[in-house]
């Protein structure tokens, strides 16, 4: 069971498809739950207002999805790592495995995936072919280890871990599995992305008062709060070229897809729906943005431009779908 950074109120919807892929339990807690909150490793500065792009997402069309997207569903009555083409045909089971796998990411040259289940009694880390050929358990450990993210050179994959007592982040070597600790806080360190270049790693932590994006050097260094929001902040992915990165937010009332420059300034939100919508990943050259959504009335996993605009399903069945990630 996950802790508590993921059994608040806000975060609920978001991550219910990252819980439900390793067959854990959503249970709804107030935020009051949180642990105290730390002082903060940085001065942050009074978040800016935010933007919103009001009318586009209805008014523009979603240019053409290409390429193959990897996500996590129950269709088959668990939960497993599908692919899919971009405009949501060929739907294709690739773990094929009676216990629960989420939470999928590809290596930069997309050859393989790695991604988190529950088959050896707890949450690790296993490692797949593009096909689903070859998978091969990364992490042991007795703990949960959960939330991969492969680095743009492909040989390591940071990841989040209370192997030592509470959620940290750590990565592992791809060739010899040895992990290293990047965080060391009393505060939860989870959800790790990587900068394209390989030098920073966004993360979300509790180490404030709420919910906060952070960002650190590669060697866990120099952690700095990006987000600064009296609501709470999380799931931060790099656009691919550095120039923003993409988050959820519920400073605006319910669960939605924001934009914000890598330091922080000018956040602007995508999506406008009464529904929760949380944020999964970028095409590879950056025009568009997979996420999923309830405004249906379950999750399924959509696409829009990276202003905002074209938001259009791409799964419509009544399992539930989420996690998409393009395929680089």
């Amino acid at each position: 069971m996950y802790h508590n950074l993921f059994r608040i109120t806000l975060l609920v919807t978001a991550i219910a498809i990252i819980l439900t892929a390793c067959g854990a339990p959503v249970t709804e807690q107030p935020i009051a739950t949180l642990a105290p909150a730390t002082e903060a490793v940085s001065t942050a500065t009074e978040i800016a207002p935010t933007n919103t792009l009001e009318s586009t997402a209805t008014q523009v069309v979603l240019g053409i999805v290409t390429g193959i997207i990897a996500f996590g569903t129950d269709l088959d009555g668990n939960n497993e790592i599908y692919v899919m083409n971009g405009d949501g045909s060929g739907l294709t089971n690739l773990t094929n495995n009676p216990a629960g796998d989420g939470a999928p990411a590809w290596s930069p040259d997309g050859t393989q995936l790695v991604f988190e289940s529950n088959r050896d009694g707890n949450l690790e880390l296993y490692v797949m072919n593009a096909d689903g050929s070859g998978q091969t358990n990364l992490t042991n450990n007795p703990t949960e280890d959960l939330q991969p993210s492969w680095s743009p050179d492909g040989t390591q994959i940071a990841f989040s871990s209370d192997r030592d007592g509470n959620h940290e982040i750590y990565v592992v070597n791809v060739a010899d599995g040895q992990p290293k600790r990047l965080t060391d806080d009393s505060a939860f360190d989870e959800l790790p992305n990587w900068s394209p270049d390989g030098t920073q790693i966004a993360f979300t932590t509790d180490r404030d008062a709420n919910i906060e994006v952070y960002m650190m050097q590669a060697d866990g260094s120099n952690p700095r709060r990006l987000t600064n929001s009296p609501k709470d902040d999380a799931f931060s992915y790099w656009s691919p070229d550095g120039t923003q990165i993409a988050f959820m937010s519920t400073r605006d009332g319910n669960s939605e897809v924001y934009v914000m420059n890598p330091d922080g300034n000018n956040p602007t939100r995508l999506t406008k729906d009464s529904s929760d919508n949380s944020i999964s990943g970028w095409s590879p050259d950056g025009t568009q943005i997979a996420f999923t959504s309830n405004r249906d009335g379950n999750d399924e996993i959509y696409v829009m431009n990276a202003d905002g605009s074209g938001q259009t399903r791409l799964t419509d069945n009544p399992a539930s779908d989420g996690s998409p990630v393009f395929k680089p």
